[in-house]
């Protein structure tokens, strides 16, 4: 596998100010995902245990321009030649009765996995190289199928536009098989989402809509009566 984004100049440059402050850093989400799918890359996030005032001091000190707007959340975005890259500690989500979790910050990348949607979104990279894949994600890219992290029903419970996530990524990605469970789950809890903002709802619809396997989505929608409840939500008041 050719993981070209470790080259660039602007990741080796975070990689080697964390390592000098012996802290870690690992790449997760997209620019991993992608890479085992051979999609293309459109940008690259971190994740390390330094918490976010940590990770604010590293970029002062070598200064780099960064916004804190997601600090609350342990993200922080470092801004290096007009590019963004977010860097988020590792935490522990725990949800009370809103889709926004109580932030606990971790050290332990097995625990940071844990709370993340599906099981090709928790695939880590260092900057050498290895690969941190605990609920075998690269298997499911490879089988191209869009899995949750655990119990379908428990993550959708936690936060309901994982449920309008994973029409997308099966739309965007894989949208040749479908892991039976998450899509059960997903077509009976689909009146859960509506529970968002409507612009929430709105931003992943039209990216479904929009997405290579958009009529496979739609036709299951279809059978389901979900096309039209989506129509009756979006023309409310």
């Amino acid at each position: 596998m050719n993981f070209d984004f470790l080259n660039d100049k602007n990741v080796q440059l975070l990689f080697s100010i964390f390592q000098k402050k012996k802290k870690d850093l690992f790449i997760v989400g997209g620019a991993v995902r992608n890479t085992f799918a051979n999609l293309p890359i459109t940008d690259i996030d971190f994740c390390t245990s330094a918490k976010p005032d940590t990770i604010i001091k590293i970029l002062k000190d070598n200064n780099i321009d960064y916004m804190d707007t997601g600090k609350k959340f342990g993200t922080i975005t470092a801004l290096i030649n007009n590019i963004s890259f977010e860097i988020t500690t590792l935490r522990e989500d725990i949800y009370k009765k809103t889709r926004f979790p109580i932030v606990k910050f971790i050290k332990n990348l097995k625990q940071d996995a844990f709370r993340r949607d599906f099981t090709m979104n928790a695939i880590y990279i260092d900057k050498n190289a290895n690969i941190y894949d605990r609920f075998n994600g690269i298997g499911d890219i490879k089988n191209k199928i869009v899995r949750f992290i655990g119990n379908p029903e428990n993550s959708i419970t936690k936060d309901p536009l994982r449920i309008l996530r994973y029409f997308r990524f099966c739309a965007e990605y894989f949208y040749e098989n479908f892991d039976k469970k998450s899509l059960k789950t997903c077509l009976e809890n689909f009146n859960k989402t509506f529970v968002l903002s409507k612009k929430k709802f709105n931003l992943e619809y039209q990216k479904i809509l929009n997405a290579k396997g958009a009529k496979i989505i739609l036709d299951k929608w279809e059978k389901f009566g979900i096309l039209e409840s989506i129509n009756n939500f979006l023309k409310e008041e």
